[in-house]
Formats: C-alpha cells, structure tokens, sequence
C-alpha cells in the first residue's frame, strides 16, 4: 500500500515509501528514554485509521507495542518516524559480505537512472551509513523512495530485515554483497 500524502521532512526516507509488514520491529524516533526501546508494529485500530481505511485510504500510522508486554502501547504513530530492526533471528545468519557507501550510491544511481531516465540524480554519502538523493521535476519522493526502500531493508516479511544482496558493477568491478544503509534522505528541489 502507498501512502496518501507524500513523506517530507528531516525523517523523509528514513522510512520511505513502502509499508511495514505486521510484527516488523522497530525503533521509534520520538523516544526519549536512554535506554533504546525496540518496539514491534502493528497497523493502527484508532478510529481516524479504521474510519479512513474502510472508505479505501491506505492508513499512514502504526500502532506500537512493546515485545511481551500488549499494554505499553504507542497509539496513532506516523510512518515517517519509524525505523526497521534486525529481528534477533537475522543477528546469527550468514550474509553476503557487506557493500561500502561509494557501491551502494553507485548502485543507487544505477537504479533510479533506469527507473526514470529522463531525470538526473545526484546522489551523496553522508555519515553513519546514510545517503542523500537530490532532484528536480520529475517522479514524486514517494516514487523514488519505492525504488530507494530496497536497499534499507526487505520489505516483504516481518523477519526478515536486512536488504536482500545485490550485484554492483563500479569502474569495471563487479562485486556481490548487502547493502547496509540506516537511512536515505529524499530532497526533491
């Protein structure tokens, strides 16, 4: 489902455009406590979600709950401030060895080149595994975060966080491995 409303904002892609499975767990930006808290995320029950899905809206809040614990409830959360975890079972697999940062734009300019070719992107590293992707004109930041999300994770079960590997090819070099990127900021100019 695609949200209604486009994401902006500081926190644009460190969700993106793409739902959260049930069961996903997450971190919620807005947390104050020291201790990190990892939450698991349901869709949202309050009546503004059930009432704006029943007439066909896709919802754009989650619900949150603490692991083993259904009365610490986050009710009416917005999509935007959530961040997909490593589920414990994903911390003992073995993975295709990691991607660096100048791969993973490199693979992301690919990928955005081929998705909408009439536009040019500029896509940088920034610290602590983020990338920041600038455009002009062209396709919406719901549209490029759909074909950014891959690359921060797999979007299609709750236990499985990690984003699938890839094969990149960077100045002749071909290289198989996992992306690993925390966030990616969408500036549409």
């Amino acid at each position: 489902m695609a949200p209604t409303e486009l994401a902006e904002g500081p926190h644009a892609a460190d969700y993106l455009a793409l739902r959260l499975p049930a069961g996903t767990w997450v971190s919620h930006e807005d947390d104050d406590d020291v201790i990190r808290r990892v939450w698991i995320a349901q869709p949202c029950a309050c009546t503004i979600c059930v009432s704006a899905t029943l007439v066909g809206a896709p919802s754009t809040h989650y619900e949150l709950h603490r692991a083993g614990d259904r009365n610490t409830t986050l009710a009416h959360v917005r999509y935007t401030s959530v961040v997909p975890h490593l589920h414990p079972d994903e911390l003992f697999q073995t993975w295709a060895s990691p991607l660096t940062q100048p791969q993973i734009a490199s693979h992301l300019r690919k990928m955005l080149r081929e998705a909408f070719p009439a536009v040019r992107f500029s896509v940088r590293r920034q610290r602590s595994l983020k990338l920041s992707v600038r455009w002009s004109g062209g396709p919406s930041t719901v549209e490029v975060a759909t074909v950014a999300a891959p690359l921060l994770a797999d979007y299609t079960t709750p236990e499985r966080r990690r984003a699938r590997p890839v094969t990149v090819t960077r100045f002749g070099r071909v290289t198989h491995g996992t992306p690993l990127v925390r966030a990616i900021a969408l500036n549409r100019r």
